[in-house]
């Protein structure tokens, strides 16, 4: 899997476990109440780094290989 170019900064749960490389590790990471960049929810939300940042595709964007 390739990662995406762009990485958006707010990723919630649904979002981090369909598009991320892999779950957070740890329970302890910060979690807090923003809108979603991939799904546009406000819900909560945390840093795309926790799930090793986003596949190709997270944005909508056709990808030209």
């Amino acid at each position: 899997m390739r990662l995406a170019q762009e990485q958006p900064d707010n990723v919630c749960t649904d979002c981090g476990k369909s598009w991320g490389l892999e779950k957070p590790r740890y329970h302890d990471y910060r979690v807090w109440l923003d809108t979603c960049d991939v799904c546009k929810k406000l819900t909560a939300v945390c840093d795309a780094s926790e799930y090793r940042y986003l596949k190709v595709g997270w944005d909508g964007k056709e990808v030209l290989c």
